[in-house]
């Protein structure tokens, strides 16, 4: 059975085998889906829309050029009155229509296909968000489908409306219940913020992304008949490769790396809404998948420096939008070694005042192992009886768990045996039950319940409590709402979804 992913983003950025975008019985598409539609089309029947060829199966799926390597498919999703039923008939039929002979990209164990919050934008079920919702829901679990699919929801109530309503018997059978129970340990520490992030090359495999020695071979290639030796240090051989590049060097490693698409475990890990998060990868990934979620209000550092109170991603080993801060070559090692204490320093901070969560990457590394060792010492000397670990590790094997140089974490592997591409995707499934413990328990987690677009869907609990605040509302008086303490209940009730006068 295929799983259901949950993130908030931009599900044009999202690298997977095929995509899903709703249009009308017109055949007109919203222009936000421009970025995967072919060049050319005319303007459809307003002017952010653009108009479509007609399906000539009449079956409501018109089949698009490729975009990026994804399989695009358009549906009419809505024919006449809308009802939550209905739009999830039509998108099924979608599915089934686009799976079949489906084939999994990049390494993936099962065909991803992306999907936006169907019928709740021009399909006429705006105010109705919450029954198509729970329709949604309820047609996967009963109708079993052999893809994944991830469903990018762009508005920051939707992502907290759906995973209110997921169950957590129910929604996650992939995973045994030592994974889940560890899932939701972390997604606690994340929604109350005491979650860091550490992520290494494996979050960028799904993208299609060279991991090290695959790039220096693309490097090598494009720099002439001299291929590095896979005998030599992978930074010797990154030195005569940059060296005989010359000035092709950025440029190349640009083309390479610098990628408009994210994984949806970027998707899944910037949902969490972690304030600090370090990464050895040079890619842009992480921030394409922040920016929907942070609205931008983060820093990247190395070309920007922290801003207090906003949310911070350190790019350790350089950043492919400022190619000379890449370090590949062993002179780059030296030099960040003698220049970037300041930045080790950073990592070590977390070590030892946050929980660090390392995604994709095998703690294997000298340099990490060097400054890891040093936090070792200070935590030895703490005066406790024991020390706690200093965070927790993710490995797709337990044979990849045992290479691990630093112990000082709790290591969590997916699968016993080695089996690289399941082992991959049960990651990204246990990424989902951590983000959905986390939209649980954060802030924000019901931010939808007193917002009109959700009224017709919500729980009996949920229903009755915003009866409550509703007459709350109505009835507070204008002297109250003089009083100094009426801030804070304002602020309280729009963190609820209350729309409320200035």
């Amino acid at each position: 059975m295929g799983h259901l992913f949950v993130a908030q983003g931009d599900l044009t950025r999202l690298a997977c085998d095929a995509l899903v975008i709703p249009c009308d019985t017109a055949f007109n598409v919203n222009k936000v889906w421009a970025d995967v539609l072919p060049a050319g089309l005319p303007v459809g029947d307003r002017d952010d829309w653009l108009r479509l060829w007609h399906d000539p199966t009449g079956s409501g799926v018109v089949e698009l050029p490729p975009n990026a390597g994804r399989r695009v498919v358009a549906v009419v999703t809505v024919d006449g009155p809308a009802e939550p039923a209905d739009v999830v008939d039509r998108i099924w039929q979608a599915f089934a229509h686009v799976s079949a002979g489906l084939a999994p990209g990049q390494g993936r164990h099962v065909a991803l296909v992306g999907i936006p919050l169907v019928g709740t934008g021009h399909g006429g079920l705006a105010d109705r968000r919450g029954e198509v919702i729970d329709e949604l829901l309820s047609r996967h679990r009963s109708t079993p489908l052999d893809v994944d699919l991830a469903l990018i929801v762009h508005d920051r109530r939707d992502f907290a409306a759906v995973q209110m309503r997921r169950r957590p018997q129910a929604d996650w059978p992939d995973l045994d219940p030592a994974l889940i129970a560890d899932a939701d340990r972390l997604g606690e520490l994340a929604g109350s913020g005491q979650l860091s992030l550490f992520l290494g090359a494996g979050v960028s495999t799904p993208v299609g992304l060279p991991v090290w020695w695959q790039l220096l071979d693309e490097l090598a290639e494009a720099a002439g008949p001299n291929h590095p030796s896979h005998s030599l240090p992978p930074e010797d051989a990154a030195t005569d490769i940059v060296a005989a590049l010359g000035e092709r060097y950025e440029r190349k490693i640009q083309e390479l790396l610098d990628v408009p698409r994210h994984a949806v475990g970027h998707a899944l890990l910037a949902g969490l809404r972690v304030k600090q998060m370090v990464t050895t990868n040079f890619d842009p990934c992480m921030e394409l998948a922040l920016e929907p979620v942070l609205r931008s209000e983060f820093r990247v550092l190395v070309r920007q420096l922290a801003d207090t109170g906003q949310p911070w991603l350190l790019k350790l080993n350089g950043d492919i939008k400022q190619p000379r801060t890449v370090v590949l070559t062993r002179e780059d090692f030296q030099k960040q070694r003698d220049e970037s204490a300041a930045l080790r320093g950073v990592v070590q901070g977390l070590m030892l005042t946050s929980h660090l969560l390392f995604v994709g990457f095998s703690l294997t590394d000298e340099s990490f192992l060097e400054l890891a060792a040093a936090v070792s010492r200070v935590r030895a000397a703490a005066d406790v009886a024991e020390v706690p670990k200093a965070g927790t590790a993710l490995a797709l094997t337990k044979e990849a768990a045992g290479r691990a140089g630093y112990t000082e974490l709790h290591m969590i592997s997916m699968l016993d045996e080695d089996d690289r591409p399941a082992a991959a995707r049960l990651m990204e499934i246990f990424l989902d039950r951590l983000s959905w413990a986390a939209a649980a328990t954060h802030d924000l987690a019901v931010e939808y319940l007193l917002d009109d677009r959700y009224a017709s869907g919500l729980s009996e609990p949920d229903r009755a409590l915003r009866e409550v605040l509703s007459g709350f509302m109505a009835n507070a008086s204008s002297e109250a709402k003089s009083s100094p303490g009426w801030s804070r209940v304002a602020a309280a009730l729009k963190s609820l979804g209350a729309e409320l006068p200035q």
